[in-house]
């Protein structure tokens, strides 16, 4: 990610020029760290730019964990519908990840018909990017810059975490959500711009070890 090349200072000393390039190296690793943070229970609230979002499409993937027999994905389903609908025009892809096996490709797809899915659809049979991204709960939702095929890192991960705040905690449900974490960090990213909120705490139902 940043290379340290070798500097070239006229008129100072040994001394002045190894403090000078110590700093630089310094800053370097401050940086790195600053992008590498794993996500805390918390809202994180991001204040400096850690990601570029593509100019061509696609601009970011949205990763959705979702189930089939999790009855908190499920209702969300007319939801995650409707934000594909209206972001995929803007360059925003989307795909459907079920991270729990075995599940056979019939079960997903009499779920994708009864649920009216017309996003692309994962089985994550060796549950690599449940690993890949940390996932410990349906739905959790990741939202990567570029298309599928990046690299992905933690500085390329531009939000991770719940839909909206409708489920503030597990068994408690509001009549409406309050917060639409997904739909403004989509906002933002159609604009070219990195989600002021990165990190939510997601609420769903927990993946077996």
């Amino acid at each position: 990610m940043f290379g340290i090349h070798s500097m070239i200072v006229p008129n100072i000393s040994n001394d002045t020029r190894t403090a000078l390039l110590s700093s630089v190296v310094a800053s370097v690793v401050l940086v790195v760290l600053s992008g590498c943070s794993s996500p805390t229970p918390s809202v994180v609230v991001q204040t400096t730019s850690i990601a570029a979002i593509p100019a061509v499409a696609p601009r970011a993937t949205v990763w959705l964990f979702i189930s089939t027999d999790c009855p908190i994905c499920n209702g969300y389903q007319p939801e995650l519908e409707r934000m594909r609908a209206r972001y995929s025009p803007l360059a925003i892809d989307f795909v459907g990840v079920y991270p729990e096996v075995p599940l056979s490709t019939q079960e997903v797809a009499d779920h994708v018909r009864d649920f009216a899915i017309n996003y692309p659809t994962i089985i994550d049979t060796d549950h690599s990017l449940r690993k890949r991204f940390g996932v410990r709960f349906v739905p959790e939702v990741i939202v990567t810059a570029g298309g599928r095929g990046a690299a992905v890192d933690p500085s390329t991960i531009l939000y991770r975490g719940r839909i909206d705040d409708q489920y503030p905690e597990r068994g408690s449900r509001r009549p409406s959500a309050t917060e639409h974490d997904l739909e403004n960090a989509l906002q933002a990213i159609a604009n070219g711009r990195v989600p002021n909120v990165t990190v939510t705490t997601p609420v769903g139902c927990v993946l077996e070890p």
